[in-house]
Order: C-alpha cells, then sequence, then structure tokens
C-alpha cells in the first residue's frame, strides 16, 4: 500500500535581481527531480513579486507518510540546490515529521 501526499512550501525571497527568472529556473530543476525520482510528481511554482515570494508545490507518494514526506522534501531541497540556493537551515526530517504530526493532531475537522 502507497500513501501519497500534497505539498506546500512557501520561500521568502530577499535577494533575487529577477525573481521571475529564477523562479523558471527553480521549476526547471523541479521537472528534472520529477523526470528521476519515483513518487515525485505534479510539480508547480508560483510567484508573488510585490511580496517576493516563492511557493513550490508537489505531490509525493511513499510506502508510508514518513517515506512520502522524505520523497518530497529531498526532491525540493535538491532541485534548491542545483539551481544554487542553499538550505542550511532546511528542517531534519525529524523536525517536519513533528511540525506535520502535530498539525494533524490539532487540524479541526469539519
Amino acid at each position: 500500500m502507497s500513501t501519497a501526499i500534497h505539498a506546500h512550501w512557501q520561500f521568502i525571497v530577499r535577494s533575487a535581481d529577477d525573481l521571475f527568472a529564477s523562479a523558471d529556473k527553480l521549476m526547471e530543476a523541479l521537472i528534472a527531480q520529477e523526470e528521476c525520482s519515483h513518487g515525485f510528481t505534479d510539480v508547480a511554482v508560483a510567484v508573488d513579486g510585490d511580496r517576493g515570494i516563492v511557493e513550490v508545490e508537489a505531490n509525493a507518494s511513499g510506502k508510508d507518510l514518513a517515506h512520502a514526506v522524505a520523497v518530497a522534501q529531498s526532491c525540493v531541497r535538491a532541485a534548491m540546490h542545483e539551481v544554487g540556493i542553499s538550505t542550511p537551515d532546511w528542517p531534519s526530517h525529524r523536525e517536519t515529521m513533528s511540525m506535520l504530526l502535530k498539525e494533524l493532531h490539532t487540524a479541526e475537522l469539519v
């Protein structure tokens, strides 16, 4: 059995000379990750130039929730590194799962 997730990241960009060109390069790197990574699909990048925000969305699947999250995190991080974006403050898998599970436990179901 497999678990699928839809993941969303929002990054504040402080120093990009051309935010849209940088986002295009990131999208190309994400597509490359999609082509070579099993379970990583449907990537998208959006830009809010006025606020300096880049949003990344993707679907990921794995044998369980932890594996699906690891697929999503590793593919997005690899794409960022490919275009020269460093990620020194990227949360560990354990930190990500802790945040995710906390949010799942406190989410209100309607």
